[in-house]
């Protein structure tokens, strides 16, 4: 646009398990009219921009790490972002009673569980922040994930640097690798590889 190169996302993330991708989408629909509705200015009276609830970002940010953490790897820029959402949030009565509920519908409440972990030994939040239960195995795997590879995995020695790697050879690479988790997050590990097939097809298809 105006020779600015844009990245247009049309649906705000997605997930592996057709099921809990399904409810995230419905979600993200039912949602959609207060976010596109909350404006906000910005400095020096630069315009008006819509923008995410906190509400909203403290369900998708977290939808969008454990998407990262499937498919190549996170680092820890993206858990700093996600302290700050956590951070800031009111946690207050009304939202107690509907965000617990919507991250087990969602399949998100385990990996919930290891970002706490992960913000509370890095980061020091402190557990009346927290948005789930700490979860020291899962976030004990999640922390050695992130040391070792770093955002997008670009640092994983393991996996012979697979972000570098051909397609072809990147393909196997993450299936290896997602097998390793699904001790921990089966619905979604064993997910990957046929979202990840079909995806690759859409993408062909709708290619312009």
């Amino acid at each position: 646009m105006d020779g600015v190169p844009v990245e247009l996302h049309f649906f705000p993330c997605s997930m592996n398990n057709p099921l809990y991708n399904a409810r995230l989408q419905k979600w993200f629909r039912r949602n959609a009219d207060l976010q596109c509705s909350h404006i906000v200015g910005l400095p020096d009276g630069a315009g008006d921009i819509a923008i995410p609830t906190s509400a909203f970002n403290v369900v998708y940010q977290l939808c969008h790490l454990y998407h990262h953490f499937f498919d190549e790897g996170i680092g820890m820029r993206q858990i700093i972002d996600y302290y700050y959402v956590v951070s800031m949030l009111n946690v207050n009565c009304e939202m107690l009673t509907w965000l617990p509920k919507d991250l087990k519908h969602l399949g998100l409440w385990k990996f919930a569980g290891a970002v706490m972990y992960v913000l509370h030994e890095t980061l020091g939040l402190s557990e009346e922040k927290m948005i789930a239960p700490m979860d020291e195995k899962r976030g004990k795997l999640l922390l050695a994930e992130i040391l070792n590879g770093g955002n997008f995995g670009r640092h994983f020695m393991k996996y012979a640097g697979f972000t570098h790697q051909s397609m072809g050879k990147k393909y196997f690479l993450k299936i290896w690798r997602n097998m390793h988790f699904v001790r921990y997050y089966p619905a979604e590990a064993l997910s990957e590889p046929i979202f990840r097939t079909w995806h690759f097809f859409w993408r062909m298809k709708n290619k312009k």
